[in-house]
């Protein structure tokens, strides 16, 4: 691109200082263009599950640009806007404190597609925790409600995610998503980009599953089975001692029955059997909407009391959308159930989560964020043996405890107190936030003065804190 004739003057700046106002005063969004289409690499997300990585986010997306001249005068409003106070974080995020908003630096980058504006409103980056809040607007119709999953995204500078949707302005249709992301950030340069949101959930709990369990199974005492290839495998769930790597993991021939599940029409029960004294039941999602959606299976009694019993489930095959290989094609369920004879007094019930708006596009935009590097840390012991051991940062947004046996903790048995020297004292026993298996982040409902903590506690132990 050649450089331009034209010297951009003071008077250059004033005029956009102007039009800036106007736009103020008048509400009105900056105008945003579409370009061509692009192809966006996968992300892969942190989960309770153990997986193994599989190429199932790569898609075609239309992208969004802002022109060059238009970014200019949005970076160059922005910092004059910000630098004499125009922009009231406030205002937006009303329902944060202001302690909060204190610490954030106002963003107000903005990033269109698909008919939906995606406002990076403002973030703070402390120690090694990034909170972002972005604004999420349908301009056309109402496909942002109060069940707003953002399914598919990526912030750039940390190993551990999280979006959560924590505010929804049902007048306007506008949710605010928090993005939290731990991890050192070597940039002062900020990426966040969407590429699915979904919303329109439901969720169905006690669904009577009928099943006619003498007729399926009275000649399936033992069901042929496959081995699954351990490149076949997407997902391995619940409570089980299979060790992916070296135990062979037997699965159900595919699609020996059509057993369709009234009501879900995203999937079918497509075999059932006994595999080495264990109950398979095998479905088969749909291959377009029935990759968002989810459930499991469970047993009551016949008074409908849930029964604990044993269980994991295996996701594995592919299918191909266009030339795109996705994995998930089935998901299979294995009780500690032998015989049908167990079976004659138990009910077959469903939990099932449904989507019913599926959007996909680019949102994407990048920004400048600053770092704030106050923090303490420490460390604590989480049990009595000295098995659980825990480094602790403390900072402005919350606490992080990092730890190699972090997975063995359950956050809802954490609890913590926030001393300061003037006697007040901060504590929570929700927050927590297992963003992967060994971090674990408590987000402190107010901002924490980190110079006035006298003390920090950790399920009643106290952590020795040291500046950083």
């Amino acid at each position: 691109m050649g450089e331009s004739e034209k010297e951009f003057t003071e008077q250059n700046l004033f005029n956009i200082k102007k039009l800036f106002y106007d736009k103020l005063a008048m509400n009105e969004p900056p105008t945003i263009r579409r370009s061509d289409s692009s192809l966006y690499p996968p992300v892969l997300y942190p989960s309770t599950q153990t997986k193994k990585s599989v190429n199932k986010k790569r898609r075609y997306r239309k992208a969004i640009y802002i022109p060059v001249t238009a970014a200019l005068s949005l970076c160059l409003v922005t910092g004059a806007a910000a630098s004499v106070g125009i922009i009231d974080l406030s205002t937006v995020l009303h329902f944060i404190g202001a302690d909060r908003i204190g610490i954030l630096q106002p963003v107000h980058q903005v990033s269109e597609d698909q008919g939906i504006r995606m406002e990076v409103i403002g973030a703070v980056r402390d120690g090694d925790t990034t909170e972002i809040y972005v604004s999420l607007s349908d301009l056309t119709g109402h496909r942002i409600d109060d069940t707003l999953d953002v399914y598919d995204y990526r912030v750039t500078g940390g190993n551990a995610n999280n979006a959560q949707i924590i505010h929804y302005d049902d007048a306007n249709k506008t949710a605010i998503v928090r993005f939290l992301i731990q991890g050192k950030v070597s940039k002062n340069r900020i990426t966040v980009q969407i590429n699915t949101l979904m919303s329109g959930t439901s969720r169905q709990d006690g669904y009577n599953v009928q099943v006619d369990w003498e007729q399926l199974l009275q000649e399936k005492k033992f069901s042929s089975y496959d081995i699954l290839d351990q490149d076949r495998i997407s997902g391995l769930g619940g409570k089980t001692d299979i060790q992916m790597e070296t135990d062979p993991i037997p699965v159900l021939h595919q699609d020996v029955t059509n057993i369709p599940v009234e009501g879900i029409d995203w999937m079918h029960i497509s075999n059932m059997g006994f595999v080495d004294g264990k109950l398979h039941i095998q479905i088969n999602p749909d291959n377009e909407i029935g990759e968002y959606n989810h459930g499991y299976f469970y047993f009551t009694d016949e008074q409908g009391q849930k029964l604990d019993i044993p269980e994991y489930s295996i996701s594995y095959g592919h299918y191909m959308k266009g030339q795109v290989r996705f994995g998930g094609d089935y998901v299979e369920y294995v009780y500690d159930l032998s015989t049908v004879d167990q079976l004659d007094k138990l009910r077959l019930q469903g939990s099932f989560t449904s989507i019913s708006e599926v959007v996909q596009g680019n949102w994407k935009t990048t920004f400048n964020l600053s770092q704030n590097t106050l923090s303490k840390t420490g460390n604590i012991q989480l049990d009595a043996n000295g098995g659980l051991q825990a480094n602790v940062t403390l900072s402005s947004v919350g606490v992080t405890l990092t730890g190699e046996a972090l997975s063995k903790i359950q956050v809802e048995d954490l609890s913590i107190e926030v001393h300061l020297k003037d006697g007040t004292k901060l504590s929570g026993a929700s927050g927590f936030l297992q963003l992967d298996q060994d971090l674990i982040k408590w987000i402190s409902p107010t901002t924490i003065p980190v110079n006035d903590v006298s003390s920090l506690l950790i399920n009643g132990e106290k952590v020795n804190l040291q500046d950083r």
